[in-house]
């Protein structure tokens, strides 16, 4: 498989990376850009993150529940 403008230490870590997984260097590039393409990009994920709803303030904040777990005496 041929990259243009792929520099040298690009290729050999996907060389490296390809052999460690006793892959083909064309079957891992393929698989590293299905995985890729199977995640939503950052802007999508952001989107996502935003639609959920802030959760509720009520109740301890952290360092309380800190001072309270290491209060609380191993089982």
């Amino acid at each position: 498989m041929h990259i243009r403008d792929l520099d040298e230490a690009t290729h050999r870590e996907f060389v490296r990376r390809a052999e460690a997984t006793g892959m083909s260097l064309r079957a891992y590039v393929i698989d590293v850009l299905h995985r890729h393409t199977a995640l939503p990009s950052l802007d999508a994920w952001l989107d996502e993150v935003r639609a959920i709803p802030p959760l509720p303030a009520e109740g301890p904040d952290s360092v309380t529940l800190v001072h309270e777990g290491r209060a609380t005496p191993e089982t």
